[in-house]
């Protein structure tokens, strides 16, 4: 059955539904998806997700996680990925060292009276650079602390603040800006099973859209370096994070594509965990970091932000960070479906780590060897494995074998 979504459209049959989506995601493709997950829910069917980059399969991974029986896949033409988490490969990555010499530049922060903004405003006033914050609300809106925030960046250097919303239009910029920190975004915590169509529609493009706004009003007046915050929630998405995922997962894209697009303008995507005291996800990182999850330092967060923002220092065009360096007492922990590591102090410890990983709330929870105080765990399927190892140990193999 055709639709008038370009090439987007939707098949539906005895034997499953197959939902494709083009090259690229366009309006209507998650009210789409989304008919397609109810459909297979209704008629006991496989889901099929095919397309040539336009994105999805996070959210199939958050619907999954609701409803354990969905069968889906993800099949990107020209090359086949299921969904399904596979063992998770740690890519230790050690940041270079701060760069002697830099000029202060000019820098926009979307998103920048957030409670992340405001901390990067202060770590890039330090160094001297200008700062161009953008944000959808009134800096008269902002709380008692968070002027107080403002006002000490105000003292330090040039700070003008802007109300907009970037998805539509960028304003003509006070000055040349070099460096941009894009941190808008929105975090709406509701299940699969609850989402409309509308409000998937808005939440799926958003940070994609305010980024591509961005660096094409930006790249063309000298921009060398930009930071897009993601999360690696994209990556294997928890409940009630299906929204959320699917938008990050949509910024990743789109940041491979503007890489494309504008060769002399650097895009790195940064695909945080939850950032602790600050920021849409304070309140859930505090309780996840008393279970050993990695949650980011506000002062740590900046001071990477600072590093990758620095064009004259290689670094990955994607990089999923959780922390800093894992040691016994800053441990780096799981994230379901990709597996790391945790300081468990007690098996109360080691309950919370796994109710957190835990894909559903049936999923088993199976240890794999001898308890010890640093403990991996892994999310295979719907399943939550654990075992002990050293805090350096970093072996990637699967926990049946590294029993």
């Amino acid at each position: 059955m055709a639709t008038p979504h370009f090439d987007s459209r939707i098949h539906s049959g005895d034997e499953g539904v197959v939902v494709e989506l083009g090259s690229r995601w366009r309006a209507g493709d998650a009210t789409l998806l989304l008919d397609g997950i109810r459909r297979a829910l209704a008629g006991d069917v496989p889901l099929t997700l095919s397309h040539c980059g336009a994105g999805g399969g996070s959210l199939l991974q958050a619907a999954s996680g609701e409803w354990p029986g969905l069968r889906c896949r993800e099949v990107v033409r020209g090359r086949h990925a299921s969904f399904r988490p596979r063992a998770p490969r740690w890519t230790q990555y050690r940041l270079p060292a701060p760069a002697p010499g830099r000029e202060p530049v000019g820098v926009a922060i979307s998103g920048g009276l957030g409670g992340i903004g405001l901390v990067l405003a202060a770590r890039l006033a330090a160094a001297g650079h200008r700062l161009w914050l953008l944000d959808r609300r009134p800096a008269a809106g902002l709380s008692a602390a968070a002027r107080r925030r403002l006002a000490s960046v105000v003292t330090r250097t040039r700070v003008v603040v802007d109300q907009a919303d970037v998805t539509a239009a960028v304003p003509t910029p006070p000055f040349p800006i070099t460096w941009l920190v894009h941190a808008a975004g929105e975090l709406d915590l509701t299940p699969v099973r609850e989402l409309a169509g509308d409000d998937l529609e808005r939440l799926a493009e958003g940070k994609a859209a305010a980024l591509r706004t961005l660096v094409r009003a930006l790249a063309p007046a000298g921009l060398r370096s930009v930071v897009a915050f993601g999360s690696t929630e994209s990556r294997r998405p928890h409940r009630l994070f299906g929204g959320y995922a699917l938008a990050n997962e949509l910024l990743r894209r789109e940041a491979a594509r503007l890489r494309h697009d504008h060769p002399g303008t650097r895009v790195v995507t940064a695909e945080w965990s939850l950032w602790s005291a600050v920021g849409m996800g304070a309140a859930a990182a505090a309780m996840a970091g008393r279970a050993g999850f990695a949650v980011v330092p506000p002062d740590w967060g900046a001071q990477v932000t600072e590093r990758l923002l620095d064009e004259r220092q290689p670094v990955p065009e994607e990089i999923a960070l959780g922390g800093p360096q894992p040691t016994p007492e800053r441990p780096l922990a799981a994230v379901a479906g990709i597996g790391g590591t945790s300081l468990a102090l007690d098996d109360a410890s080691v309950r919370r780590l796994v109710e957190l990983c835990r894909p559903s709330r049936t999923a088993p929870h199976r240890p794999v060897g001898r308890p010890d105080r640093v403990v991996r765990a892994q999310v295979a399927g719907h399943t939550v494995y654990t075992w002990g190892s050293g805090c350096r140990d970093w072996n990637t193999g699967t926990p049946w074998r590294a029993a």
